[in-house]
């Protein structure tokens, strides 16, 4: 029988998962929703994590159908998740309250809002878990408090990935608050079994670090921007980078994906995604937008402008809906090449062209029109998804050995190259020369 792996991607809206053999051909893919996020008048984000148990036992037992059809051995899985979505549970592994997800408003990281959960729930003896932990505990039949955490999930929580453990600082909150934090190991950790059918569960890494190794971006001065609901930046590189809106995760075992992400993405044009094909036509026939916007839905951005107040700005008003389309469109590739910017002037080192993965990288006028604004071809790829690069981890740690090494051996799956459209550089880069002076006032980090 082959063996595959499974990568599952527990995400804010929606689960999906991927069977995969060694070498990244893919045997199945399946999506399951997951609860609603509820927001609250004090800028609470919560979800019932229950909903990602009952979905994680939904993609096991398709997994295992496929494979049964397929005459495949599932050998194992990983779990990737959003980077800060915790669960705070009793000393039985019981929530006391709703996930806190990662933008949760209460406070400006994990440990902080788990004090607010406590404030009100009352004081206790806690268990402080991140979303894979929650799900490997349920898979394994493990006690919560026996299962790791690997040190990209948890680092937002406050690992010093220097010495991959809880900082000082880290350790002290818990211990005033009565939390026990969960022990850290590297991705790609054995972390257990799964109780009924002793499939090896791996640590995996955030959604933004698997969203870069699922399109065989994992070598040095690789870059890749993934176009979802946001957009988030990785650069490969040999050192930490790190500033206002952007850090760094360690891959094992020595490169660092530095980057980033912001609040801009598909949301940015919401009101046209019913249609949006059709819109892409006509931007393309457009030609580029008569003014420059940043274009934020709601309040607050992270990067590449730093500033929790920020709202959507522009230079001017559009003509029609589409030039506001457009200019949207353009507003978001001036944001990647500013963020870029702001990593390359810290440190990273970008060569070649930029990977690009998500919904958004579909789009043939948006590859344009940010190959044209970066000046860098942009690489389109087959198959991506955070699912994929859990799988992809999960294939990695089964071989054992560098999990870093490992992963290169998984090559792009690169289907089209788009180069910068030169009738349209000179418009763009007066544009892009006033979007940062648009930017100026609420830049926090700057290009140093």
């Amino acid at each position: 029988m082959k063996e595959v792996f499974l990568g599952i991607d527990c995400a804010t809206q929606s689960s999906r998962s991927v069977l995969i053999d060694s070498n990244g051909a893919i045997y199945s893919r399946h999506s399951i929703d997951l609860a609603p996020v509820q927001r609250g008048s004090d800028g609470r984000l919560t979800q019932d994590p229950q909903s990602w148990l009952t979905a994680m036992d939904g993609h096991f037992a398709y997994a295992r159908t496929e494979a049964k059809k397929q005459n495949l051995i599932i050998a194992g899985a990983s779990i990737s998740a959003t980077s800060g979505t915790f669960v705070l549970t009793d000393r039985n592994g019981k929530p006391i309250a709703d996930a806190a997800m990662y933008n949760d408003g209460r406070a400006a990281n994990p440990l902080a809002r788990a004090e607010k959960i406590i404030s009100e729930v009352g004081a206790g003896t806690y268990l402080f878990a991140h979303t894979p932990e929650y799900i490997v505990a349920h898979l394994t039949g493990q006690p919560l408090s026996a299962v790791a955490t690997d040190w990209s999930h948890a680092m937002k929580t406050g690992v010093d990935l220097h010495s991959k453990c809880w900082s000082a600082g880290t350790t002290d909150t818990a211990k005033r608050n009565s939390i026990s934090l969960p022990s850290v190991v590297a991705p790609g950790s054995l972390l257990g079994r799964t109780s009924d059918g002793d499939i090896p569960l791996y640590a995996g890494m955030t959604d933004g670090c698997t969203a870069q190794i699922s399109v065989g971006a994992t070598s040095m001065g690789s870059a890749v921007s993934t176009l979802g609901t946001t957009l988030v930046l990785k650069v490969v590189g040999d050192r930490e980078i790190a500033g206002p809106g952007f850090y760094s995760h360690l891959l094992p075992a020595g490169r660092w994906l530095g980057g980033a992400a912001s609040n801009l993405g598909g949301i940015s044009f919401e009101k046209y995604q019913s249609d949006v094909k059709s819109w892409d036509q006509r931007a393309a026939a457009h030609g580029p937008a008569s003014f420059a916007i940043y274009p934020l839905v709601g309040t607050g951005e992270r990067f590449p402008v730093a500033n929790k107040d920020m709202k959507s700005i522009a230079t001017g008003t559009a003509q029609n809906e589409i030039d506001e389309y457009r200019a949207i469109l353009e507003g978001i590739a001036f944001a990647e090449r500013y963020a870029f910017e702001i990593l390359e002037s810290a440190g990273a080192q970008i060569t070649g062209a930029i990977y690009s993965a998500g919904g958004g990288s579909r789009s043939a006028i948006w590859s344009e029109i940010r190959a044209t604004v970066l000046n860098r071809p942009i690489a389109t790829v087959k198959d991506s998804g955070s699912d994929l690069g859990a799988a992809m981890i999960a294939a990695a740690a089964h071989r054992g050995g560098d999990l870093a090494k490992e992963l290169d051996k998984f090559n792009s799956s690169t289907v089209e190259v788009i180069e910068p459209n030169k009738s349209e550089r000179e418009a763009l880069e007066n544009r892009y020369q006033e979007f940062l002076t648009l930017v100026k006032p609420f830049q926090n980090a700057g290009i140093r």
